[in-house]
């Protein structure tokens, strides 16, 4: 048996009896929360989506990260710990020198209801690795180097030269290629991830010279420096459990999340804007002010003010919806297309003087809102559960008998679940779009029995 995710006789590492550790954590934090709280209401207003969290956890049983752990976690720290930690009386967020809004207790009752309607049908699937045999397919080494290094020479053409690449965020170049560079891209970080995943399985000099020159690669497009938060994670992150053979503790990945909270990604906040002179504001952060009051978690803050938006404004009949499905073509070419719903209420806010950009999260279930009110909801949040349940489920997704699909989930749905989903979209489509191209042009793997070791292919 292969026992990268196994527990006794569970191929996929799902084991019988769990300790509680999942759901204590969560209560935890929640605990230690609980007395600062400035209105016991987001104590009450919260309850129904941490019920939904305990249970999520509860259900998990793989000792190792799944896609649940990170659901629920996110979960729990944008639609509890946030509102809990951010609601001042009746406003959300209130700083010094900004603008507020003080909302009333039915738009945060209906708000608190989009979140619980949308999310409810996710605690029927099951988050985590699919009970299959372990197989999947198996590209050849030299496949996976040509392939890498073609992504990063597009991308860093794409770019406009290795200058464009390693600039900082801000200062790098608008969208009009995006979608192309951004396939670059997401093939880049997923065949990194596998290429880490091939010398996983049999260390030979030539798979320890390709991953080397595949993770420096890796460092000039993805850097603290160049890129964004979330799609740091999103290309690294795959990586780290490939080496791990997808065997990396839950307990840790909790560790790990509250310490990239509030301390990882505050500094990163700095650094991926501001390129290298952003180092020199780190020495201002100050760390402990986030333990209570963890930064840029502002999904309900955003949820809550499109519910007051759409009191004044038109359901705006599948609009968000489509600009989310249509996420692919480029504006230059339709105008006229839909926006993200998370745009028209940051553009509200921003005007409004409450924060100092248009570019905020925006949860999917309010695109849904926005589209058809409370309905939309109720379609919208099983029609996502079912199509993430059959994602999961894809065989295509297995490669030398491990679930790299699920590796990549696992990355990206923090950013998916802040959204606005149309904004983020690209790279991780492009990562999908790039395994399912590479699987389909890959021969099987055929597991090695014990005296036997995976054939090189090159």
């Amino acid at each position: 048996m292969d026992t990268a995710f196994a527990t006794r006789s569970d191929p996929v590492g799902r084991a019988t009896h769990q300790p509680p550790w999942r759901w204590l954590a969560v209560c935890v934090l929640y605990l230690i929360n609980l007395p600062f709280a400035d209105n016991p209401a987001s104590l009450v207003l919260t309850l129904p989506a941490f019920a939904l969290v305990i249970v999520g956890l509860v259900r998990l049983r793989s000792p190792n990260v799944q896609v649940g752990d990170v659901f629920w976690f996110c979960v729990f720290i944008f639609f509890v710990l946030g509102p809990i930690q951010g609601m001042t009386g009746w406003t959300i967020g209130a700083r010094d020198g900004w603008a507020q809004i003080v909302y009333t207790a039915d738009e945060y009752i209906l708000a608190s209801t989009i979140v619980f309607l949308f999310l409810l049908p996710f605690v029927f699937i099951r988050l985590e690795y699919p009970p299959v045999p372990l197989s999947g397919k198996a590209p050849g080494l030299g496949t996976l180097a040509m392939a890498n290094a073609a992504g990063f020479v597009c991308f860093v053409i794409s770019q406009g030269g290795i200058a464009g690449v390693l600039s900082p965020r801000l200062e790098q170049a608008g969208a009009d290629g995006f979608i192309a560079s951004t396939l670059f891209l997401g093939l880049q970080t997923v065949t990194t991830a596998l290429i880490a995943l091939r010398m996983h399985r049999k260390v030979t000099p030539l798979a320890v010279a390709i991953f080397t020159l595949a993770i420096v690669a890796l460092v000039v497009t993805r850097n603290p420096f160049n890129a964004s938060r979330f799609s740091l994670l999103a290309a690294w992150l795959p990586v780290v459990l490939a080496v791990t053979g997808g065997r990396l503790p839950a307990p840790l990945f909790n560790l790990g999340s509250l310490f990239g909270l509030v301390v990882l990604f505050p500094i990163l906040s700095l650094t991926t804007r501001l390129g290298v002179d952003g180092l020199n504001a780190i020495a201002h952060i100050n760390f402990l002010e986030y333990v209570l009051h963890i930064p840029f978690v502002d999904v309900y803050d955003t949820l809550v003010h499109a519910v007051r938006y759409m009191q004044a404004n038109d359901h705006t009949v599948l609009e968000k919806l489509g600009a989310i499905v249509l996420f692919f073509i480029p504006r230059s070419i339709w105008p006229e297309k839909p926006i993200v719903g998370g745009l028209d209420i940051g553009k509200e806010i921003h005007a409004i003087g409450m924060e100092g950009t248009a570019n905020l999260s925006f949860f999917i279930g309010g695109d849904f809102y926005m589209d058809l009110g409370l309905v939309g909801v109720c379609i919208g949040g099983p029609l996502c559960a079912a199509l993430l349940a059959w994602t999961l489920k894809r065989k295509f997704g297995f490669f030398y008998g491990l679930p790299v699909l699920h590796f990549l989930f696992i990355a990206s749905t923090p950013i998916l679940l802040r959204g606005p989903v149309g904004a983020v979209l690209p790279l991780f489509s492009m990562q999908i779009l790039s395994l399912l191209i590479l699987s389909v042009s890959s021969p099987p793997w055929v597991k090695p029995t014990p005296s036997s070791q995976l054939p090189i292919r090159r």
